[in-house]
């Protein structure tokens, strides 16, 4: 199976040369503010894409799926929308979440320790694809500053779960892929720090 991996493309997906796969996995932050309209530009996008199968989440900028979760699914008719729940493809086990450490006032934002611990919980042992928006702490989560501001729990979680692939985003400076004990981690962000879509989608074949 040919994964296509994307994240943070803030509403500049047109600017995306897309490789072909077998499945897009998008890892939230579609939009800018989480508007109606930038949920409904970017489905409308996804459904130029010939790619048999697409995963979706939301990020900490698409607000329209916090505060109005029916109105935002709807809009999302050309992929698969996970959020604390699972998909299986061509028998592969996906699972998708939102959420990330608190970072200001941002929309899935749970406290760091037990509100986070919880929903990771959740997270089922026989998952292949792991998409959450945050990184995991100290794999591809490093600010400019040279901060690792990952999640310490999902990191926990992922010694339980031990994916084959991790696809997130949000840290839009550690964009990149690597490998730890058999996952391979892929920080998908296209977008950098200007909100430019400078980085190309990165594919992983299982």
């Amino acid at each position: 199976m040919r994964i296509v991996c994307l994240s943070d493309t803030h509403d500049a997906h047109g600017d995306l040369k897309v490789p072909e796969g077998d499945v897009l996995v998008h890892a939230g932050d579609m939009s800018r503010m989480g508007h109606e309209l930038e949920i409904q530009a970017f489905d409308d996008w996804l459904g130029t894409l010939a790619h048999a199968h697409k995963v979706v989440i939301a990020g900490n900028h698409d607000w329209l799926f916090e505060r109005d979760p029916a109105a935002a699914r709807a809009l999302i008719t050309n992929a698969r929308y996970l959020q604390d729940s699972g998909a299986t493809i061509e028998g592969v086990r996906f699972w998708g979440s939102p959420w990330q450490p608190r970072f200001f006032n941002w929309a899935f934002n749970l406290d760091r320790g037990a509100p986070l611990r919880e929903r990771w919980a959740q997270i089922p042992e026989a998952t292949d694809v792991l998409v959450t928006h945050g990184p995991p702490q100290g794999v591809l989560d490093r600010t400019t500053r040279g901060e690792p501001v990952g999640c310490e729990e999902l990191d926990a979680a992922l010694a339980r779960v031990r994916p084959r692939l991790h696809v997130f985003g949000h840290i839009h400076e550690a964009y990149g892929r690597e490998e730890r004990d058999g996952t391979v981690f892929v920080n998908a962000c296209n977008c950098d720090l200007s909100y430019e879509a400078v980085n190309p989608p990165i594919v992983v074949d299982l």
